[in-house]
């Protein structure tokens, strides 16, 4: 057994008891904890997420460590020290004049789901992103999955669109529904947003 598969034995044991209130910066030793999060959906039995194979763990490692070159990836921990979730932003496109808008990922364990951490760690991740000067905020989500769709309207998120049959995973095809967060208002000459290492300078997660 890996440490990513005892991991999530771990999680998969944890109650409602086990909900943090810690939120920190993520790692690169914190990829083995994600991964054991994150790769449940990556089977065949989930669609939450359109990967087929589960990335390595050489693989979430640079996810992470890339991530936070520019942009935020923060955990959610336990008074072990165990990961229960975690949230990061990324890039909404590549092209310059998309620079202030930004997509969001977020993945719970079993155990911490249901229990407001999703929101925690949301608001948490938000509040950096204003920090970094980005205005827009956008998440893709499967359907169906209420569950998700509805901590993000909960936060303000508002759909813009479906991308109908978009996915083809399991044998069948997938709809992604696309909803937004305004982060802040859309200035006339908005401020250039700052990397997640120059927010860190001064600002404490």
């Amino acid at each position: 057994m890996d440490l990513s598969q005892k991991i999530s034995q771990k999680l998969a044991s944890l109650g409602p008891k086990s909900i943090p209130s810690h939120i920190r910066v993520a790692d690169a030793n914190d990829a083995a904890a994600v991964l054991a999060i994150y790769a449940p959906f990556c089977g065949p039995d989930s669609a939450v997420s359109f990967e087929i194979e589960p990335p390595t763990l050489d693989d979430m490692r640079s996810r992470i460590t890339t991530t936070l070159e520019t942009l935020p990836w923060i955990v959610a921990y336990g008074a072990d020290g165990t990961v229960l979730g975690y949230a990061y932003a990324s890039h909404h496109k590549a092209r310059a004049a998309y620079r202030w808008s930004v997509d969001v990922s977020i993945y719970l364990s079993s155990g911490a789901r249901h229990q407001g951490l999703g929101s925690k760690l949301y608001t948490k991740l938000f509040d950096i992103l204003r920090g970094q000067n980005y205005v827009n905020a956008y998440a893709g989500i499967t359907l169906p999955n209420d569950a998700s769709v509805a901590l993000h309207r909960s936060l303000g998120f508002y759909e813009v669109g479906v991308y109908e049959q978009v996915g083809f995973k399991s044998g069948r095809w997938h709809d992604v529904i696309w909803l937004a967060l305004r982060l802040q208002h859309h200035a006339e000459a908005p401020a250039e947003p700052v990397s997640f290492a120059e927010y860190l300078k001064t600002n404490k997660v």
